[in-house]
């Protein structure tokens, strides 16, 4: 899936978190917005990618050594088959793991432990991440979208430090369903995500899981029709979370 979808569908999972396990309103759209940049860190391992972009130089060296680290781990961990087969095993290796979902959410957690400072280091990064790949598909001057993608990753950061709610596991947790559903969104692409890793399927350690179903990332209206559907139910996840007043109240 391009990057702006992975960014949407990662806002409705990431608000869902917050309206389901959040303690306020707020959890909503803080969530919202670290889903919508959790769900694009797998594709730091693509220098070239919108998201190995979006930062500039700090997202561009993460994705070089997220890269080469997929490379290392996919030569000491690939079957005898699949190293023989030539593939790098860069970009949708390593990153697209069950295990690598879990280590970004324990990462979240860890930094936003170290509240208040580390809380706003999470949700700023999460949503400058997320806007500024969205802002990179959109037309415009640059410097323009690069002043608009600061202040709003510093409205949520604000929101999250000041506001009520915002708990430290509520962050990690959403850093890792927003992972998950990236890798679920390229599991429904025709290139397929390795869901089984570290373990063995068809003699392969590295196997692609793709849906029946699978289309082609960007050409396809389905992505189109996942993009928006994420985009206009996430609003509605701030009626999940708003409790309902006794009658007579």
């Amino acid at each position: 899936m391009m990057g702006s979808s992975h960014a949407a569908t990662g806002v409705l999972a990431g608000a869902a978190v917050g309206a389901l396990a959040g303690t306020e309103v707020t959890d909503v759209l803080v969530c919202a917005a670290v889903g919508a940049g959790a769900a694009l860190l797998p594709d730091l391992d693509e220098p070239g990618s919108s998201v190995g972009r979006s930062l500039g130089l700090l997202s561009e060296r993460t994705s070089v050594g997220l890269r080469a680290l997929s490379r290392r781990v996919y030569t000491a961990t690939g079957t005898r088959r699949e190293l023989e087969a030539g593939k790098d095993g860069g970009h949708r290796h390593l990153t697209h793991t069950v295990p690598a979902v879990l280590v970004f959410g324990l990462l979240g957690f860890l930094v936003a432990a170290v509240a208040p400072l580390g809380t706003a280091v999470v949700v700023f990064a999460m949503a400058a991440l997320g806007t500024g790949t969205v802002a990179r598909s959109l037309k415009g001057r640059k410097r323009g979208r690069g002043i608009t993608v600061a202040l709003l990753a510093l409205v949520c950061a604000t929101t999250a430090v000041y506001a009520p709610g915002g708990a430290p596991w509520l962050i990690g947790v959403t850093v890792a369903v927003g992972a998950l559903t990236h890798v679920l969104g390229d599991w429904l692409t025709r290139s397929g995500v390795p869901l089984a890793w570290p373990f063995r399927v068809n003699g392969k350690r590295w196997w692609m899981f793709r849906s029946p179903l699978a289309f082609h990332t960007g050409r396809s209206p389905v992505e189109v029709g996942i993009r928006w559907a994420s985009l206009l139910a996430a609003p509605l996840m701030l009626l999940v979370a708003v409790p309902v007043a006794p009658a007579g109240s």
